[in-house]
C-alpha cells in the first residue's frame, strides 16, 4: 500500500477524502434547504451568533473573531441594523470605532436560532452511539483547527478551466 505525507496510507486518505466529500454534500443539502435561518441569510445568522457569544463588541473584534475582513462584516451588520436586530454605536472616545450589540428582536432572534438547530443537531447526535460522541466531537475539533495550516486543495494550474480563461 502507498504511503502520503507522515505514514498515512493513499486508502486512508481516500477513504478520508470521500468521507469528507459526502459531509461537504449533506452540509449542503441541509443549508440549501434552510438558506434562510428564521427569517435571516446564514451569514446573518452566523454574525447574530458571534455578536451574541461576545457580548457588546466591535467591529474590528468580530472581523478577527470571524476571521472576515471589516468590509464584508460592516454591510452584514448594516444589513442586521435595517432589519432591527443588530445596534450599532459610535465609540465617544474613538469615533472610527463602532460597538455592536443584539436589540431585543436580535435577542428573540437568536434564541429562535438556538432552538431550531439545538432540534436539528440534537436528531443528527441520536444517530451516532452514545459511546463515540466524544470521539466525534474531538474529530471534528481537530478537523476544524487544521484547516488554517493545511495547504490549499487546488492549484489553478492544474485546473483546465482557468487555463482556458487566461488565453
Amino acid at each position: 500500500m502507498q504511503q502520503t505525507g507522515k505514514n498515512i496510507s493513499s486508502e486512508d486518505i481516500k477513504q478520508f477524502r470521500t468521507s469528507i466529500r459526502r459531509l461537504q454534500r449533506k452540509l449542503a443539502e441541509q443549508l440549501d434547504g434552510d438558506s434562510v435561518c428564521c427569517g435571516v441569510t446564514i451569514a446573518q445568522c452566523h454574525l447574530l451568533l458571534a455578536i451574541e457569544e461576545k457580548g457588546h463588541t466591535t467591529i474590528t473584534e468580530l472581523a478577527a473573531e470571524m476571521e472576515l475582513d471589516k468590509s464584508t462584516l460592516s454591510r452584514t451588520i448594516e444589513s442586521l441594523v435595517v432589519i432591527g436586530l443588530v445596534n450599532r454605536e459610535t465609540n465617544t472616545d474613538n469615533r472610527r470605532s463602532q460597538h455592536i450589540r443584539l436589540t431585543g428582536d436580535g435577542e428573540k432572534t437568536v434564541s429562535g436560532i438556538h432552538n431550531q438547530w439545538r432540534s436539528f443537531f440534537t436528531s443528527l447526535f441520536t444517530g451516532i452511539p452514545k459511546s463515540k460522541h466524544t470521539v466525534v466531537m474531538e474529530g471534528l475539533s481537530l478537523l476544524a483547527n487544521s484547516f488554517p495550516s493545511a495547504t490549499a486543495c487546488c492549484v489553478s494550474d492544474m485546473n483546465p478551466q482557468s487555463k482556458k480563461k487566461r488565453k
